[in-house]
């Protein structure tokens, strides 16, 4: 009964602040562009990810997966303490549920988990870890694009719920926090030149005469005022 009233007085305060966030959706910010693509090394946002953690002494990747981002900033040289969490069962992690973390975190990745989840559920994991963050901690979230025109749940089964870059950084703002916003696209290994013009072409197409995003993803870095 404790938990079903708590999960509605969560319910609740989703809609905390809703008017002050559609005032500050009047005028958002403009979400600068930035690429991933498969590479041995760090894509465009996976450095802007790293450049966040590199000199932090302890941080928690959530939804750690395949164990990939770990493998891939230890290469790069992060030297600190890389612990994990992911209810999965194909690899070795430091926490099966975020019950078990103990102590707080200097940064905390959570990289295409939220939209596995419904709304509720994925406010309310983005406040846990809030929470979970040092006075100085960071946290770092990358998601589906809700307004890209190649719609999230299209790619994989599992996508249940889309956020839009604008919603979500006047949700992390009214609570305080600063947020620095980017768009992400996927890019391939290598283009030719004909396959960059149709890609400049469609981008033009979808932004300008569609209303939509050509960008896949969004990322967000979280930073608590001091």
């Amino acid at each position: 009964m404790l938990f079903i009233i708590g999960r509605m007085s969560f319910i609740s305060s989703i809609y905390d602040h809703y008017w002050e966030r559609k005032k500050l959706l009047k005028n958002p910010p403009i979400f600068p562009v930035t690429s991933w693509q498969e590479t041995d090394g760090l894509s465009s946002i996976k450095k802007i990810y790293f450049a966040q953690i590199q000199n932090k002494k302890k941080v928690l990747d959530v939804g750690a997966g395949d164990l990939r981002m770990k493998n891939k900033f230890l290469s790069a040289g992060f030297r600190g303490e890389f612990h994990t969490q992911d209810i999965g069962t194909e690899y070795s992690y430091t926490y099966r549920t975020l019950q078990d973390v103990r102590g707080k975190y200097e940064a905390i990745l959570c990289l295409d988990v939220i939209e596995h989840m419904s709304l509720v559920e994925g406010l309310e994991l983005l406040q846990t870890l809030l929470e979970l963050l040092d006075e100085k901690g960071v946290l770092i979230v990358q998601t589906p694009n809700g307004r890209c025109i190649r719609h999230p749940t299209g790619w994989d089964m599992t996508h249940v719920q889309c956020y839009n870059l604008a919603d979500i950084w006047a949700w992390f703002t009214v609570k305080g926090y600063i947020v620095e916003g980017w768009r992400v696209v996927f890019l391939r290994r290598k283009e030719t030149l004909l396959q960059k013009f149709y890609t400049l072409v469609g981008r033009f197409v979808i932004t300008r005469l569609l209303g939509a995003d050509y960008a896949d993803n969004i990322a967000l870095i979280v930073t608590k005022k001091i």
